[in-house]
């Protein structure tokens, strides 16, 4: 599973923020250019895997708001 935020509306900080928070819901590994963040996502834990794209995304977003 790969997610990707855009750097003129994503920072790095609200990405790490929320991956700290779903650290135990799976494996995430971060890359970026100068354009994009990447977060690639393995190892998800079987009750989050319908919804962990959405969540994790909503939670950015939210960290973007809060941050």
């Amino acid at each position: 599973m790969l997610f990707t935020f855009n750097k003129n509306f994503y920072n790095l900080q609200a990405v790490k923020s929320t991956i700290k928070a779903y650290r135990e819901l799976a494996d995430f590994k971060v890359e970026e250019d100068h354009k994009i963040i990447k977060v690639r996502v393995k190892n998800v834990d079987e009750e989050a895997k319908g919804v962990i794209e959405d969540e994790f995304c909503n939670y950015v977003l939210a960290e973007m708001k809060n941050g």
